[in-house]
């Protein structure tokens, strides 16, 4: 055991995780699950790095205090492994459906597994069942313990299982890169399960869990903080694949609301906040599953859609409608929300990214100018 290779590993992981956290305050302090998840993983990762070095650091030293360390040491390892089996697992799908009822659902059964196990750490504080220390105050191995990296796998395994599900229905996730965050840690496990005396897990897991929050810094980048959709940063970035491929037959619609500043001139900016925020929400509830919904400017908001025709475009317009209505019935708002739509197919022979932009406006005023001469 080389307890300087292992003291560097988990200082780096340390390091990575602390600075993590302390970056990470102004986002977490939004008070999203994700992102108190998120925390708490890292947190217990940070401490386990620490626990790590001191364990390692006791094994085979004589006295109460060391093989007190050591107990304790490896059961918080122990029990923080199924821990962030599971909270990753929650993660990802909190990430992807933002839906707390999901997870009080699916993770009653889900959890089991790892909660079982979880108690079995605590458990071998009294009966050795993972690990015992023989007279000498030495770590071994049982059996048992490599069922604890085997259920980590399977978790690991069921979150990349609840990505590809997704994808195969709502298309390609955007800023969360799996196999990034996976890499490092099944590699870690390998080794350490391989060769006794290497000390990885708590590493590779603060590497996994910074190339998310890179990640994430770039989702942060693209979003719209009001609304919660991408920004018009995002859009042009997306656009530029977009516009290159001939064969996207790309549709777009321009949504603008209408008498937006009588709402704000009558009810004030908070409440016209509320309006954008609720136009979001129509927009979300309303478009396919595939659909890029961007707030544009203002009160403005654009809906890509690949693999579009007059057809589709004309009933996503309709589900835009129909959505509308049914917010402005059932809601109670002090205000009535109004749009005006307008769509164009772009033309890979004919457009560019600007024109695009022109024949979506054009269409969306003349719409706009209509309702203002009815009134």
């Amino acid at each position: 055991m080389n307890m300087l290779a292992i003291a560097v590993a988990d200082y780096i992981g340390f390091v990575l995780l602390i600075a993590m956290l302390i970056s990470s305050h102004i986002r977490r302090s939004a008070k999203l699950d994700e992102y108190r998840l998120f925390t708490v993983i890292a947190f217990m990762s940070a401490v386990a790095c620490v626990v790590d070095v001191l364990m390692f650091y006791c094994d085979g030293k004589s006295g109460a205090v060391f093989r007190f360390v050591n107990l304790v040491g490896n059961t918080y390892c122990f029990f923080t492994n199924p821990f962030f089996a599971i909270g990753w697992c929650m993660y990802t799908e909190l990430k992807l459906y933002k839906s707390r009822s999901r997870i009080r659902k699916r993770y009653r059964y889900i959890a089991i597994p790892g909660i079982i196990f979880m108690i079995l750490a605590l458990a071998n504080l009294f009966v050795p069942v993972a690990f015992y220390l023989d007279e000498s105050n030495v770590y071994h191995r049982l059996p048992l313990s490599y069922a604890f990296f085997i259920l980590e796998f399977l978790y690991m395994a069921y979150s990349i299982y609840t990505v590809m599900a997704y994808e195969s229905r709502y298309g390609k996730v955007r800023f969360f890169p799996i196999w990034l965050m996976m890499g490092p840690i099944v590699l870690g496990c390998v080794l350490q399960l391989m060769f006794y005396g290497l000390s990885l897990i708590w590493v590779s897991l603060a590497i996994g869990l910074t190339s998310i929050y890179m990640s994430m810094q770039n989702e942060f980048s693209y979003l719209d903080t009001l609304t919660g959709l991408y920004n018009r940063a995002y859009l042009d970035y997306i656009l530029e694949g977009y516009s290159k491929d001939p064969n996207s037959r790309l549709g777009g619609i321009m949504i603008d609301v209408d008498y937006f500043k009588k709402i704000n001139d009558t009810f004030g900016h908070s409440v016209g906040d509320e309006a954008l925020i609720d136009v979001a929400r129509v927009l979300r509830f309303s478009k396919p599953d595939k659909a890029l919904v961007v707030r544009f400017a203002g009160d403005e908001f654009i809906l890509l859609m690949k693999d579009s025709t007059d057809e589709s475009m004309q009933k996503i317009i309709k589900a835009i409608r129909d959505e509308l209505d049914l917010f402005n019935d059932t809601e109670g708002r002090h205000y009535k929300l109004s749009l005006s739509i307008g769509y164009t197919l772009f033309d890979p022979e004919k457009d560019d990214v600007d024109s695009f932009f022109r024949h979506m406006d054009d269409n969306m005023y003349e719409e706009k100018t209509q309702k203002h001469s009815e009134r």
